[in-house]
Parts: C-alpha cells; structure tokens; sequence
C-alpha cells in the first residue's frame, strides 16, 4: 500500500506541476511560449502538447490496475516505485531548470530522466500483460524523448553552435529521423505499437505547424508517418511469441 501511495503522490505532483508549466506560467513563462521564441522547425503544432493530458490520464489508470493487483504477482515492484518516484523529481527539476533559462542543467535532467525510464520499462516482460501495463510508460518514454529532441535542437540554435553547414530544415529532417529510427526500434525488439503512434502523432503537429512554407520539413514528417505506419503494422519479431 506504500508503494501505491507514493505512486499516486508522484503523479499527483508531475501533473499538477507540468501542467502549469506547458499551459500557465512558471517563473513568468509558459513552456510553449518558451518554445516558440526561436525557429527551429521542428516544433509541432501547440495542440500536440495536448497529450500530456492523456498520459497522465492513462497513468492514473495504471496505478489503479497496480491497486487492484496489490496482491497479486502483477503488484508494483519497490524498484518500480523508486523509478517512478526518481522520474517524478527529475521531472520538476527539468522543468524548473527550463524556466529559469539553465538550459545545460535542464537538459541534464531530462537526459537522465529518460534513462529512469527507459530502466522502468525495461522492468516489464515480454508477454501480453507486461506489455500492456507497460502503455503509459511506453508513451511517457516516447514522448519525453521527442521533447528532449526538441529541447536539444532549442539549446543548438540558442547557444548558435556550428551548424556543420545544414539548414535548419536539413537539422529538422535528422531530428525526426532519429526519433523515427528509436521509435522502430522500440517496435521491433520491445512489440512496442505506443511509442511510434506518439511520433507520428508529434510529426502529424509539425506537418500542420509549417505546412507548405517549410516543404522539405513537412514531406520528410509526413513520409516517415509512413515508415512508422508501415513498421507498426509489418514489424514483428516471429521468433518470440508472446504469451
């Protein structure tokens, strides 16, 4: 039951937490308004950032399924909570950091809240129940490294290091082939369908975000929708079946 409490605290405090960020004002500023300071083409569409909303929504759900299978051998694991705890401070860190324009230390601290992460999903096995309690940490995982990806490209442009003599569009177009590429490779060797549906939801904001005014940008996003369209469909790995 103090594993459940803890959970549920944690979450309480990351989504009351981040949703005044991203949506009110923390420090003065707003994430978003935050964002849109500099063009560095790979922003979605505002309404993307919606989908925080549904993660913790889903999360909520989750820790419900943890309450009714406390005791069960599906009940959360101690090192499980110590994660989520662990991603839940990292969380306030990285956005208070961001507010208060540390950019370094903030992306620090999203850096090794992914990896939290990352060790919390690998906490699931690979059979129908551990993959599907593991949704709302698939999405959180994805959707955090889209905004780390963000993050990155918004302290490269800032900061004005080198460009290596690419474009902004071209630095876009990398960008989203390295999140497409994590996204596939979540697919293939975890039988992940959430993380590439939070790509293609990210890519379909920035098609919309730029439209024709940005055409290399919005053909790229929109093709590889297509590669992770195909790879959620067609990528399998036979040789594991799932139980």
């Amino acid at each position: 039951m103090d594993r459940i409490v803890l959970l549920f605290t944690s979450l309480i405090v990351i989504a009351t937490f981040t949703t005044c960020a991203y949506w009110f004002e923390l420090n003065g500023q707003a994430t978003i308004e935050i964002l849109n300071r500099l063009p560095i083409l790979f922003l979605p569409a505002s309404y993307v950032y919606m989908l925080w909303i549904v993660i913790f929504v889903s999360l909520f759900v989750w820790m419900i399924n943890y309450y009714k299978n406390r005791h069960t051998p599906l009940r959360v694991s101690t090192l499980q909570t110590a994660l989520f705890v662990c991603i839940s401070v990292l969380q306030v860190a990285t956005l208070f950091t961001w507010h208060s324009e540390l950019y370094i230390a903030s992306i620090t601290f999203l850096a090794l809240q992914l990896l939290s992460m990352f060790g919390l999903y690998m906490t699931y096995p690979l059979n129908r129940e551990g993959i599907h309690l593991r949704m709302p940490i698939a999405a959180l995982l994805s959707w955090s490294l889209m905004l780390f990806l963000v993050f990155i490209r918004y302290i490269h442009v800032f900061f004005e290091w080198p460009d290596f003599g690419f474009s902004n569009a071209l630095w876009a177009v990398i960008i989203m082939t390295i999140g497409t590429a994590f996204a596939l490779h979540l697919r293939y060797h975890h039988f992940d369908i959430i993380s590439p549906l939070v790509f293609i939801w990210s890519y379909i904001g920035i098609i919309i975000a730029y439209g024709f005014e940005e055409l290399l940008v919005s053909t790229a996003a929109f093709f590889l929708c297509g590669v992770m369209i195909v790879g959620i469909i067609f990528m399998k790995k036979t040789h594991l079946a799932l139980k």
